[in-house]
């Protein structure tokens, strides 16, 4: 019986100690707010939940499915994004999830490349629904419309 006791005690102990530990091991970072002021109003949506992004000391991550990601090759998105900037994109169901501002990457075939840009005109003909698109640092609006079905991703995150 007294056996039985200092086994349980020290089961028991460990099990709390393990526990303890377990509860350790989510080290994660708080997050802060700030506030980028302007009286200028944006409609925005929020395409990742909050709650479904973790940073670590160590690492970042993400649980949210679907999500791709990409490295930026070149500088029309300068000064946003820049050749060393990698890209997180969610693969929109429809072209109703794309919306004036948003930044897209999409397969242009005058140039058989996948480009990234932002939408800056929505247009419809025929029945379909067409992206106009600009790079950030390029003077002139692309040439080419952009069907929906182009569309590889909406860009919701980046690293630089």
């Amino acid at each position: 019986m007294k056996w039985g006791v200092i086994i349980f005690i020290f089961f028991a102990l460990g099990f709390m100690l393990a526990s303890a530990g377990f509860l350790l091991l989510d080290n994660s970072v708080t997050a802060g707010s700030r506030l980028a002021y302007s009286p200028t109003q944006v409609q925005s949506t929020q395409r990742i939940p909050f709650e479904a992004i973790k940073v670590y000391p160590d690492e970042v991550k993400i649980q949210y499915p679907g999500l791709q990601y990409a490295k930026v090759k070149s500088d029309s998105m300068a000064p946003l994004l820049t050749h060393d900037s990698t890209v997180f994109e969610k693969v929109p169901a429809s072209e109703d999830e794309i919306a004036l501002g948003d930044i897209i990457s999409f397969y242009e075939p005058s140039i058989n490349s996948i480009v990234l840009h932002m939408v800056v005109g929505i247009t419809e003909t025929n029945g379909k629904t067409y992206f106009q698109t600009k790079g950030i640092a390029n003077e002139e609006i692309d040439n080419w419309l952009v069907p929906f079905e182009n569309v590889k991703g909406i860009m919701v995150g980046m690293f630089r």
